[in-house]
């Protein structure tokens, strides 16, 4: 009798534990959203603006020029990010995912990295992970930055990239773009993380690996 209230108490204790973490990171996930959904950020496209504004995590832009030619361009915040120190001043910068277009097809997936100059976040560099690539995770070790994701590979469609890779990022104050190392994280269960991430793509997932 006594040894069973005692596990009843140890799993009232460890249920509360686990429900105040919960609530703890859900509070910080909220306050990070709040500041990168709502901050500056340079762009890919400086012939439309070096620089956009996001309100609530995204940013619009469109008009019709005077030969009737359609321009557009959008910015939006993913809700991925990372902390750390990346210019090793002592201070917690940041790195988040956010996704550009301008105006065709492809929904470029940018690292941005955040310095933080001691009171706010600045958006000081960048680097390409790929059009429309499927982010497994973002973290960050050592003051790099590590993305695991899919990207496309020879024989992809657009909207389905199928090569599994961990992108490395260092960030250098002297560069505006980041060139991050690709290392290959090819294994036996993509496709079964892909068909979870996806239930709708298990004919294209089969027939891809089928050829790789």
């Amino acid at each position: 009798m006594r040894l069973k209230r005692l596990v009843i108490i140890i799993s009232i204790i460890l249920s509360l534990i686990s429900g105040t973490l919960f609530l703890i990171e859900r509070r910080s996930k909220a306050a990070a959203d709040k500041i990168f959904g709502n901050m500056t950020y340079l762009t890919n496209s400086p012939y439309f603006s070096e620089k956009a504004s996001l309100v609530n995590g995204r940013y619009e832009w469109n008009r019709k020029t005077e030969n009737n030619v359609f321009l557009s361009y959008n910015l939006q915040y993913t809700g991925r990010y990372v902390y750390g120190d990346f210019n090793y001043d002592g201070l917690k910068d940041a790195a988040v995912i956010i996704i550009e277009n301008s105006g065709g097809n492809a929904d470029w997936h940018t690292l941005a990295f955040l310095i933080n100059d001691g009171k706010k976040f600045i958006h000081r560099a960048s680097g390409l992970l790929d059009d429309r690539a499927i982010v497994n995770s973002i973290r960050q070790k050592n003051g790099k930055v590590l993305v695991d994701m899919f990207v496309h590979q020879d024989g992809d469609c657009m909207a389905g990239p199928t090569r599994h890779v961990k992108s490395v990022f260092e960030y250098n104050g002297d560069r505006r773009w980041i060139e991050g190392r690709r290392i290959s994280a090819k294994s036996f269960f993509d496709p079964i993380f892909y068909i979870l991430k996806n239930p709708s793509s298990w004919v294209y997932v089969l027939e891809r690996w089928k050829i790789s």
